[in-house]
């Protein structure tokens, strides 16, 4: 067991009686007071002191700094100036006193002015009205609303975005309505982004465009749909959604309508449906089943042609005319067909689906030649394209033809499975030939053979 060890000549022999603690606790008091602090570290407290009266909207505690001389302009670090804590923190009353003081009130902070951080606070931090009163104060004071920053985001967008409606009303006459930010998005974009219902339907009355697409081909309806605000959705009446193709106005076709002996071409309806859907164009669906439009014209399309149609909407066209320009980049590659092995056994369903892919393909490549022909911009470097494409479509015509007489006879086959007691569902080499049972025939001569050997001995 340890114990405690005490010299007895030590000087600190009182601290181990009752009164030596307090005793203690003096000497440190003592030390404290008797302890000269520099200049520097007066000022860094002091200016510690003044920074959390800023923020904690102290504002007589902050007049009292000021009227002892402390600078407007002083820097707390990190590009804070105390112009730019009042305004973020929605502090009117501190505002009006640094500008009359002479704060530059073109102050910036990562790229944003006073007036952005003034529409950037949230209601959370001061209500709105304060905040208006800042933005009005700003604004008489020559700082300019169409101002941008690095993301080239204006102060509409932050007020947009913080659902300030009041900072919205008052700054819309003075700002670019449709100005875009590096994501091309408007304040359109950045009220629903935000969630604020009231904001978005002031925006969409005064006729900001609800059309547009970003950088990443969605429109603002993507955005409330992605955030999944059912209040904002519903005030795009202009694009209500419109429900998908159903089986009473449109029937896709089997594989036997496909390859009718019409000689027309298979629709491939669903691909276009699937299509659409990829580039979020599901609303234009309706309009191409109406019109009975097939694969190879819709590969084949312009955007006049489009428009004709009855895609109205501009920002429909783009995302249909951007996905099929970015089909056709894609060059062709033989792997992507069905392919089976010539030593496997395949069923009726494989050929049909080879038969598919190939017929699907030529559809296809031969939509890409018209597409090429209607849009056209380098005419010499097109036609040795289209040249060197034609000779290979007529090689797929040729197994076009060739693949049309395999179909014609596995049709006739097929009838003949239908009426077979067994059906039919493999392919094989000996397909169609008669086949004996030999191993009935052997078993049955063996047994026969032993029961008359059986009764010659008998």
């Amino acid at each position: 067991m340890a114990h405690y060890y005490c010299d007895e000549s030590s000087d600190d022999d009182d601290l181990l009686d009752d009164g030596g603690y307090y005793d203690f606790k003096d000497k440190v008091k003592q030390n404290r007071v008797s302890r000269v602090f520099t200049e520097a570290e007066k000022l860094a407290q002091e200016k510690s002191t003044f920074y959390s009266a800023l923020c904690s909207k102290n504002n007589e505690l902050v007049m009292e700094y000021i009227d002892r001389g402390f600078d407007v302009e002083m820097n707390f670090g990190d590009g804070w100036t105390p112009l730019l804590l009042c305004v973020s923190t929605g502090n009117a009353r501190l505002t009006e006193e640094f500008v009359i003081r002479g704060a530059k009130i073109d102050s910036i902070r990562d790229g944003m002015t006073t007036l952005m951080m003034a529409c950037n606070c949230p209601k959370e931090t001061a209500d709105f009205s304060q905040s208006l009163e800042i933005i009005k104060l700003l604004v008489d004071f020559g700082v300019n609303p169409k101002s941008i920053n690095r993301k080239r985001m204006t102060a509409l967008m932050y007020a947009a975005n913080s659902g300030n409606l009041p900072a919205v009303e008052y700054l819309l006459p003075l700002s670019d309505k449709n100005a875009e930010d590096n994501q091309k998005w408007t304040a359109l974009f950045w009220a629903v982004n935000g969630d604020n219902v009231s904001v978005v339907e002031y925006l969409l009355k005064e006729g900001l465009k609800y059309d547009l697409c970003d950088v990443r081909n969605n429109t603002p309806l993507d955005v409330a749909k992605c955030n999944n605000n059912k209040k904002i959705i519903s005030l795009f009446t202009s694009e209500e959604p419109h429900a998908l193709i159903s089986n009473d106005n449109f029937s896709y076709d089997s594989f036997e309508d496909s390859f009718n002996t019409s000689g027309e071409k298979p629709q491939f309806f669903l691909d276009i449906c699937n299509f659409l859907c990829g580039v979020k164009a599901e609303n234009a669906i309706r309009t191409f089943a109406n019109n009975k439009i097939s694969l190879s014209t819709f590969f084949s399309f312009s955007n006049s042609e489009l428009k004709n149609l009855g895609v109205n909407l501009p920002y429909q066209r783009y995302r249909i005319m951007a996905g099929i320009h970015k089909f056709h980049e894609k060059p062709f590659s033989p792997t992507s067909l069905h392919i089976i092995k010539l030593e496997e056994m395949y069923s009726n369903t494989d050929l049909a689906v080879q038969l598919l892919t190939i017929v699907k393909h030529v559809i296809v490549m031969e939509a890409c030649l018209l597409y090429m022909k209607k849009n056209q911009v380098e005419e010499e470097i097109l036609e040795k394209e289209i040249l060197s494409m034609e000779k290979q479509l007529t090689i797929f015509k040729r197994r076009v033809v060739l693949c049309k007489k395999v179909a014609k006879n596995i049709f006739s086959k097929s009838r003949q499975w239908d009426k077979a007691l067994k059906p039919v569902d493999l392919i094989t080499s000996n397909s169609g030939k008669f086949n004996l049972p030999w191993r009935k025939l052997i078993l049955s001569v063996s047994l026969l053979s032993a029961f008359f050997i059986y009764k010659l001995r008998s």
